[in-house]
């Protein structure tokens, strides 16, 4: 085994300086012949063996050489096209895992921890609102008499009227609070003494709330604009049932 490696080893040594000397004897050959000569000979022999004759047969290093993930992509301003056997990374996870790891957020609204929603609680804790939104409809009113664009007027009108609503809404809602207050108070009263306590219907209930509003509105001077209203709006609904309109 020993001896036929050694043998092997210097046949190797002529071939390659032989191919040498070919190769140095046939770039001498063409630098005595003109540039015409020169591209004529290499359409004769074909440019690979061309090239094979003048620069050798080795083949370009490994470093120079170009992969199938080199040549991935139609065309060089593309961007490479990746396996999708490997995971992409998504953008900004790491930084996303750190802030989790820093700072806990949460939403109150779909969280455990910040118990459950009670309304009555909530109108009750929020009551002062009322009052903020009374300053803004003041400080409205003082703008709109500022305002001389129409356009502009009517969206200060929209917002002091839709502050307004707001306002009424509350009202409405912690007056209809104390009436349903007073119902259980009574029927409470009435388990108390040993008596069959009377439950109010929908519609009692509804008849009481419709006078309630009345008398509110009557002691706030504004029964007359609240029964006109109504009639033009009835009258708009039967002018649409006929067919008028």
């Amino acid at each position: 085994m020993d001896t036929s490696s050694s043998e092997s080893a210097p046949d190797s040594e002529p071939e390659a300086v032989s191919e040498d000397e070919s190769q140095s004897a046939i770039r001498e050959d063409l630098k005595g012949m003109s540039f015409e000569e020169i591209m004529q000979l290499k359409e004769q022999l074909g440019a690979k063996v061309y090239k094979e004759a003048v620069l050798g047969s080795k083949s370009a290093p490994a470093k120079q050489r170009k992969t199938k993930t080199d040549l991935k992509r139609l065309n060089k301003n593309r961007p490479r096209e990746m396996s999708s056997r490997k995971q992409v990374p998504f953008l900004g996870a790491e930084q996303r895992v750190e802030r989790k790891k820093d700072v806990e957020l949460r939403d109150p609204r779909f969280d455990e921890k910040s118990g459950d929603y009670n309304i009555e609680t909530f109108k009750k804790n929020y009551k002062f609102v009322a009052k903020i939104r009374d300053k803004e409809v003041g400080q409205l009113k003082k703008q709109l008499d500022d305002v001389g664009d129409a356009e502009e007027k009517q969206k200060i009108k929209h917002t002091m009227q839709r502050l307004i609503n707001k306002n009424v809404e509350d009202k409405r809602w912690h007056l209809k609070q104390r009436s349903l207050k007073k119902e259980r108070d009574t029927i409470q009263k009435s388990h108390n003494a040993g008596q069959q306590p009377h439950y109010l219907t929908k519609k009692e209930r509804r008849a009481k709330e419709l006078v309630a509003q009345f008398e509110l509105l009557k002691s706030t001077g504004k029964l007359n604009k609240h029964l006109e209203k109504r009639r033009k709006k009835n009258a708009a609904k039967d002018r649409k049932r006929i067919g008028l309109d």
